[in-house]
């Protein structure tokens, strides 16, 4: 199969990309924990349940000096009974003047998004899946293909951090979680309909340079991560998902970062080393008087070195609503 007859089965209008590996040796129970931050991570999460009566949300007022802008911690993948949102998201946007995501997904073309996936996605060495990872590994990622259906000859031409993400996207359409029904797709189509401008914090490729820029042990890392504990995205993502409806920040922290801050390198590149990037462009935001709603993934905002954290420390008024 050629590069450019490969279908990328990864709906692509959501293009918002945080993953990272796992030690393949690493006992069960603590690798289950780093999956789940991960997926978290990555933007794909959903509940099965209805919206049930909010007191907060996930959603700051960040101040100073009576400029202020609004934060808030998004879900990218949930179910049409998730809706309506919190009021006060609702409330938020509409008093805005613009939206900032970490992509900004009214300006990122399927075409663009295309391209740019199968630069950084697809072997282009005349190699194959097969070739770069252990038979063992191949053999579990094949098996756990056929459970969902897929054909590996549409995984052999992916690098395997790839393989490990369409897996994972398979898995959750298949559990009835659609990214239009994600917060981040849902505002962002609000704001386009009010005429609303958007901008990102960050572009798809720098994202997907994440993971192309693992090695090559790390890859298949993730991957083997994947094809062992995905079977338990169920209840977990559920469990996730609860809480942000709630806007429980504290359970939210615990059920997202435990995993990931096992592992602190990982921790420091995907989460930490982001969130430092974005607390300058935040500040320019509120200086100008910019009136803006930024949208991020939710474990951005929670824990010691979150977003909201090192507001406060450089005496930003953050108060969640």
């Amino acid at each position: 199969m050629t590069t450019r007859a490969l279908r990328i089965p990864i709906d692509m209008a959501n293009p918002n990309s945080v993953i990272a590996p796992a030690r393949i040796h690493a006992p069960v129970r603590r690798a289950a924990r780093l999956v789940f931050a991960l997926v978290t991570l990555i933007a794909w999460s959903a509940s099965p349940h209805a919206v049930v009566a909010q007191e907060k949300s996930l959603l700051w007022r960040v101040s100073r000096d009576e400029r202020s802008i609004f934060l808030l911690g998004s879900i990218h993948y949930l179910r049409k009974e998730n809706y309506p949102l919190n009021p006060a998201i609702l409330n938020a946007l509409d008093a805005s003047k613009t939206l900032v995501l970490e992509v900004d997904l009214n300006n990122t073309s399927a075409e663009s998004a295309q391209r740019v996936t199968l630069e950084k996605a697809i072997y282009r060495d005349g190699t194959s899946l097969a070739q770069n990872i252990s038979e063992e590994t191949y053999r579990l990622a094949a098996r756990r293909a056929n459970e969902l259906g897929l054909d590996m000859r549409i995984l052999n031409p992916m690098k395997s951090w790839f393989a490990a993400l369409t897996m994972v996207a398979v898995k959750l359409q298949q559990m009835g979680l659609d990214s239009r029904f994600g917060v981040d797709r849902y505002l962002a189509e609000r704001a386009k309909g009010g005429g609303k401008p958007t901008a990102g914090l960050e572009t798809l490729e720098f994202q997907l340079s994440l993971f192309d820029q693992l090695s090559k042990r790390e890859q298949e890392m993730m991957l083997r991560q994947t094809v062992e504990e995905l079977e338990r995205l169920d209840k977990d993502i559920n469990d996730i998902v609860k809480s942000w409806l709630k806007g429980d920040s504290d359970q939210l922290a615990t059920l997202m970062l435990g995993g990931l801050q096992e592992y602190p390198e990982l921790y420091q590149k995907i989460l930490v080393e982001r969130n430092r990037r974005w607390v300058g462009e935040i500040e320019r935001l509120v200086q100008q008087g910019s009136g803006a709603m930024v949208v991020v993934g939710a474990a951005h905002l929670l824990g010691k070195d979150s977003v909201v954290e090192m507001l406060k420390e450089k005496g930003y008024s953050v108060e969640q609503k």
